[in-house]
């Protein structure tokens, strides 16, 4: 596929991925019991390492919520849907537990190129930078963070992501962190088409002191 093709599937597809997931989450996990919250939350984690095709369980949550155009595939797969699946589960490692949903404000991302580009403040690494509050465990979160940042492609970033929000879970019981679920979708979809903004856009809010 050629580049300048993959960047305006970037430039157009972006906002519906955000939109997708920001659709997800208020429709199934914010409006629900407890009970159905907590069936949900660990069918998505269930599916983690599993084809959508196999993940047969996740299909009305997902199915019923996205445009067809995320059906169908390029190289074997279809990156809008993986964004979108990806940060489910991401959702459903760090809310596990957590019974008051996570609140989805509308992420209000922008949809013109140039406004793109200065909209990448607070993003997942705003989130991680509490994770090195702790001197004595500073130089190993950053070393772990550097793993996630310099990650060949989406699945590796994605893998060490899912490493790293396993840690900031355990290291949050009292501080939950407000992660703009919509806004991480978009970055991991947009990490197949610009990643070097996304690694510099995570370790500037990574490494930020206030």
């Amino acid at each position: 596929m050629q580049k300048g093709v993959l960047m305006n599937e970037a430039t157009t597809g972006y906002s519906e991925v955000s939109n997708a997931v920001q659709k997800i989450v208020r429709q199934y996990l914010s409006n629900v019991d407890a009970a159905s919250r907590r069936a949900i939350l660990a069918k998505l984690r269930h599916s983690i390492g599993k084809p959508l095709s196999q993940s047969v369980d996740i299909w009305p949550l997902i199915l019923t919520s996205v445009p067809d155009d995320f059906l169908s595939e390029y190289e074997g797969k279809n990156l809008k849907m993986q964004a979108v699946i990806y940060t489910l589960q991401i959702y459903a490692l760090y809310e596990q537990g957590n019974m008051s949903a996570e609140d989805i404000s509308t992420d209000n991302t922008v949809t013109d190129e140039n406004a793109l580009a200065q909209s990448f403040s607070y993003n997942m690494g705003s989130c991680l930078r509490i994770l090195r509050l702790d001197e004595k465990q500073r130089d190993a979160m950053d070393r772990r963070f550097s793993n996630l940042i310099t990650s060949d492609n989406i699945d590796h970033f994605y893998y060490n992501l899912r490493q790293l929000t396993g840690i900031l879970k355990s290291k949050t019981k009292d501080s939950h962190q407000h992660i703009n679920y919509p806004r991480l979708a978009r970055d991991l979809y947009l990490f197949n088409f610009i990643p070097e903004k996304i690694r510099l856009s995570w370790a500037q809010e990574y490494y930020r002191f206030n």
